[in-house]
């Protein structure tokens, strides 16, 4: 437990620090992170060597580039077509019983990486949502990043204050009160008692940064926002565990000690993230 709370606080900080800096250095950060995240991905989705377990890397490196640039928003449309097309034509060329399976798993890995990190640098340079003053003083440090960035940062910061306290109280609740297995087929170890310990936890987490970044939502919607954060940040966690309990692994790497790889650390936040990527142009309206 000691192991796991120090590399949870180191995970942590790895993935704040940035966000806090903003601009090339949070994108490139990011992107890094979401490559090593990817690579151990493909290696459970697409066991097998073969060239097209390669084309993923470069689209989910363009997937980052592409938000960092402020391209336009339908940019990411770009990247679904390469995430299809292109495993889709090596798979033709691909001399490969099983090339229907690889193009499949090669665009899903591709496509579950690639759009978080998109998400995750578009909605920290993000200028459209509310804030208070020391939040956007502190997203506009680093020069050439604008302090109008402060409510990207905001809702960034409820993602990742989300994601590791709902998963902190889930252990903890599920540790000391669990008792109802939530899908045992699935995650053999998580409770119904420490999903609930989670979502509560979340929706806490939501009013209080709600208040504390001056993000402007207000109290009901703030916990709605932050069930629906946790709830899918869960789900990101269950999909992560299902896809090793179908290869039969444990963790999907070893970087972390006590975690696992850097996939088990962020299967949960890179889902968390793209939620509130899409809810926040609706709630800043």
């Amino acid at each position: 437990m000691r192991q796991r709370a120090v590399s949870s606080i180191g995970v942590v900080a790895i993935g704040l620090v940035p966000a806090l800096l903003g601009g090339w250095v949070f994108a490139v950060v990011f992107t890094a992170i979401t490559l090593v995240a990817y690579h151990e991905a493909i290696a459970i989705t697409l066991p097998k060597a073969t060239p097209l377990k390669h084309i993923g890397t470069a689209i989910v490196a363009l997937a980052g580039l592409l938000s960092a640039l402020d391209t336009p928003s339908n940019a990411f449309a770009l990247i679904a077509v390469l995430a299809v097309g292109i495993p889709l034509v090596g798979a033709v060329f691909w001399k490969e019983t099983l090339a229907m399976e690889q193009w499949t798993a090669t665009t899903a890995t591709t496509l579950y990486l690639a759009l978080p990190v998109y998400a995750a640098i578009d909605l920290r340079n993000s200028v459209d949502h509310p804030s208070d003053d020391w939040i956007g003083s502190m997203a506009g440090v680093l020069p050439g990043v604008s302090d109008a960035t402060g409510g990207g940062l905001a809702w960034f910061l409820l993602a990742i204050f989300i994601t590791w306290l709902s998963d902190t109280f889930a252990y903890l609740v599920g540790k000391t009160w669990g008792t109802h297995k939530l899908i045992p087929r699935v995650s053999p170890n998580k409770t119904i008692e420490g999903a609930l310990g989670g979502l509560a936890a979340s929706a806490i987490t939501a009013v209080i940064c709600d208040q504390v970044f001056g993000m402007e939502i207000g109290p009901a919607p703030s916990i709605v926002i932050g069930l629906a954060l946790g709830g899918i940040g869960q789900l990101g966690d269950l999909s992560e565990s299902m896809l090793k309990r179908m290869r039969g692994v444990k963790d999907s790497g070893n970087l972390i000690p006590g975690h696992g790889g850097m996939l088990d650390r962020i299967d949960a936040l890179i889902f968390a993230i793209v939620a509130a990527w899409l809810i926040a142009p609706f709630v800043s309206i």
